[in-house]
């Protein structure tokens, strides 16, 4: 129902739905694939029509689902619902794509195959988005408590610019010019 409501609702009821994400999330990382899909698919189809809050939820919920190290099954919800996010949102996810892409990279070395096989598609997906996302200010509908991380951002700008990779100091004297 949610699927098919989300994108004709009326915009005086779409607080009403929005109301239904923290259930949704905890459907996300149920046992069995069959419901974490079906929950991956609302939310994606919630983002669709009520991007900035649907996505202040996302990066709020998934993000400590990725890091999880406990549940297999908020992992791979996790990974299975930013995937479809990358798939069914594309570009309007430039502002959210620095929050995203380091916890992904993190989940890249995750146990579980089905983890790394869809936080891989992702990153793979997002990477692109990076160099439209620089100078953009934090998305708006994100709570206090989410910040991009210093570290993260020199990172990522690192990894967009490597003029910007400080030179590493050998503790050995070399006596030969190395390239940057």
């Amino acid at each position: 129902m949610v699927r098919s409501v989300a994108p004709v609702l009326n915009e005086e009821l779409k607080p009403k739905l929005l109301t239904l994400l923290p259930c949704i999330f905890k459907c996300v990382q149920h046992s069995h694939v069959a419901v974490r899909l079906a929950a991956s698919r609302c939310i994606t189809s919630m983002a669709q029509s009520m991007t900035v809050k649907v996505m202040g939820a996302v990066v709020e919920n998934a993000i400590p689902m990725l890091e999880d190290a406990s549940s297999v099954y908020a992992r791979q919800g996790a990974g299975m619902l930013i995937s479809f996010l990358v798939q069914g949102l594309g570009v309007e996810l430039v502002p959210y794509a620095p929050l995203l892409v380091v916890p992904l990279l993190r989940c890249m070395s995750d146990c579980d195959q089905s983890v790394r096989q869809s936080v891989t598609h992702s990153f793979a997906s997002l990477v692109p988005l990076l160099p439209l996302a620089r100078g953009l200010p934090q998305p708006i509908g994100l709570g206090e408590g989410v910040s991009r991380n210093a570290e993260d951002l020199q990172f990522l700008e690192q990894l967009l610019d490597n003029s910007h990779i400080e030179d590493y100091k050998l503790c050995t004297e070399l006596k030969v010019t190395l390239r940057r």
